[in-house]
């Protein structure tokens, strides 16, 4: 066997030499020396936190590889040669839990950052102007090398300076992640915003006033969302502690959650207990307020379309490592600040039912469109793909369900419904003229609109699972929107024709022409009404289709009761004549001649 293990095989390493062996260790990862950065900019940050820093720069020479950060706060102590001994003794500091004096809220925890910075450089210099004293303490690969005590009586440019080169035999490059540090000051720029936060990078310089509704909107909102809920801002506070949180859903976009989040000034971008603990909240809070509702949801529908933004300020955090990327304190830990959010959250949507309605009536749909991939199309056993991706349904069990033509349509009616009482369903494009179930149903737009009416079809069909309590079709008032009506009467009446016969269906009447004074709007119905209004010298405007009225102007003629006019459908005693105009053209011109859908006025 070769080789031996004595005694004398045993080594102790000093401190800095440790650090220099195993640099993963203590600043995570080597690629590029972005830690040495945030270690030194965690330190003025907690200045910040503390309320006596206003302003922080860092300076990124990538270049000469010469980094450094200032802050104008009280300064390091520089007695009994403070600086040197936190820039060469692990553990040394004034942030560690049990004797924290000067900094209740803070980044830096563990005693290592500016040692680290040290044993991983060239060159470190910490540069001090405190008490009518300018300190400078300089090192070289590692090693102590000089002490200048000044006296200053001018105005201090800052506060305490650390600035250093990275040693070039540690990492793969010397050019930090700029994106990495661009956001801390970004996180701390929102945060703090009495606080001035500026960036040099070579010759450019960006000073960072973000506020947050901004910073949500940018960060945290995924590409594709084109709707979202009303953003809402909560805080609560236990002592020094303090949980905030700004959220709101994505109504048409991606359903995955995307939430950022920062514990006293970090971005924590693994996530951890707080974010568990936030969403066990809503979780629990919308199933409950669903159950009151009879709205049948799951507890993870609660987190589609989720985004967020959490920021907390915590006296004793704890991370899974020196990274500082995910919180790992024990839930029991934020015990307090849990019962304080959800008593503020329910207060909360107790006082905006709009918005709770608005928010279980999307939980709902995405159950829906979840629980659609399991049912089975009725014509061959094969499972449907319908996934609902039109349907905005209301939260009520006897609203009403608008069938309207195009997005640009649907857009408007969403603006302007009430989603406790409306559901809306965008038809794209025209409705294929067959008068086959078979054929019908091969249409997408169609299996999802039958789907979303609840009944089934054929064997399966029950009309006391209608969902809504009136089903109104809202098309143009031109050749193209008549066609549509027709079609779409005509899908209903050979797939759920009861839905018609018990009087369920209905057309909106779209108005052409409307008195438009200022935001005042009053439709025009008839031909009497407009020569009447000309006579009268009316302003009056002409609308050529549904995308052309506001959503103000759609609400008065097609949404509020007091001022629509719809017509119900009456269903037709020849049904196999009108089916046979879709399919037999030499007998269209006869049976238009003879037969007709009656309609009857609300």
């Amino acid at each position: 066997m070769k080789g031996s293990y004595k005694a004398s095989d045993i080594k102790v390493l000093d401190e800095i030499s440790h650090i220099r062996l195993n640099a993963g260790m203590y600043i995570g990862d080597t690629t590029t020396p972005v830690h040495l950065v945030e270690e030194a900019l965690d330190n003025a940050l907690d200045e910040c936190l503390a309320g006596f820093a206003s302003i922080i720069a860092v300076t990124l020479d990538t270049k000469n590889h010469v980094y450094s950060i200032l802050d104008n706060g009280r300064g390091i102590p520089i007695s009994n040669d403070v600086p040197k001994t936190i820039s060469m003794k692990l553990f040394s500091g004034a942030k560690f839990q049990h004797s924290k004096t000067a900094y209740l809220i803070c980044s830096g925890l563990h005693g290592v950052g500016l040692v680290a910075v040290n044993a991983l450089s060239e060159f470190y210099l910490v540069e001090v102007y405190r008490n009518d004293k300018h300190a400078v303490f300089r090192f070289e690969e590692t090693k102590f090398k000089e002490k200048k005590i000044e006296e200053y009586t001018n105005v201090a440019p800052f506060s305490t300076k650390i600035q250093f080169k990275p040693d070039k035999g540690i990492f793969e490059t010397l050019t930090p992640d700029i994106d990495r540090v661009r956001r801390r000051l970004l996180i701390a720029s929102i945060e703090l915003p009495r606080s001035t936060f500026v960036l040099n990078v070579d010759e450019k310089r960006e000073v960072f006033r973000v506020d947050k509704d901004k910073f949500f909107t940018e960060y945290c909102f995924s590409e594709g969302d084109k709707e979202t809920s009303k953003i809402i801002n909560i805080s609560v506070k236990d002592g020094v502690e303090e949980f905030n949180v700004k959220f709101c859903y994505s109504l048409e976009g991606p359903v995955s959650q995307k939430i950022s989040t920062s514990v006293n000034l970090l971005p924590v971008d693994g996530g951890g207990t707080h974010v568990n603990w936030f969403l066990d909240v809503l979780k629990d809070l919308f199933v409950s307020k669903a159950k009151r509702a009879g709205i049948k949801i799951q507890p993870y529908d609660c987190l589609c379309g989720l985004r967020a933004y959490l920021s907390l300020s915590l006296k004793a955090p704890e991370f899974s490592g020196q990274t500082k990327d995910k919180l790992i304190n024990r839930k029991s830990y934020f015990d307090k600040l849990v019962k304080k959010l959800k008593a503020s959250m329910d207060f909360y949507f107790s006082h905006h039912q709009d918005q709770l309605d608005l928010l279980l009536g999307h939980f709902e749909q995405y159950r829906r469109k979840l629980d659609a991939k399991k049912i089975r199309a009725t014509l061959d056993g094969k499972r449907a793909s319908t996934k609902f991706t039109k349907l905005r349904d209301c939260t009520t069990s006897q609203g009403e369900l608008f069938i309207v033509e195009g997005d640009s349509a649907g857009g408007s009616f969403i603006q302007c419904r009430d989603p406790r009482k409306h559901a809306i369903f965008p038809l794209k494009g025209k409705i294929p003229s067959v008068a086959n179930v078979k054929d019908i149903l091969k249409n997408k737009e169609i299996n999802e609109l039958i789907q979303s009416l609840g009944t089934g079809v054929g064997p399966h069909f029950d009309v006391n699972k209608l969902k809504y309590e009136k089903v109104i079709c809202a098309a143009d008032a031109d050749a193209d929107g008549y066609h549509i009506a027709s079609l779409l009467t005509l899908v209903l009446a050979v797939l759920v024709p009861d839905v018609i016969k018990n009087g369920h269906y209905y057309i909106a009447t779209t108005p052409l022409y409307a008195v438009t004074k200022g935001k005042s709007f009053v439709p025009l119905w008839t031909k009497e009404e407009l020569a009447k209004a000309r006579t009268k010298n009316e302003p009056i405007s002409r609308f050529k289709g549904l995308g052309e009225l506001s959503p103000h102007q759609l609400k008065v003629s097609v949404i509020d009761e007091r001022t629509r006019r719809l017509v119900k459908v009456e269903f037709s005693k020849n049904m196999n004549k009108m089916l046979k105009l879709f399919s037999d053209v030499a007998e269209k011109r006869k049976l238009l001649e003879n037969e007709s859908i009656n309609v009857e006025g609300e």
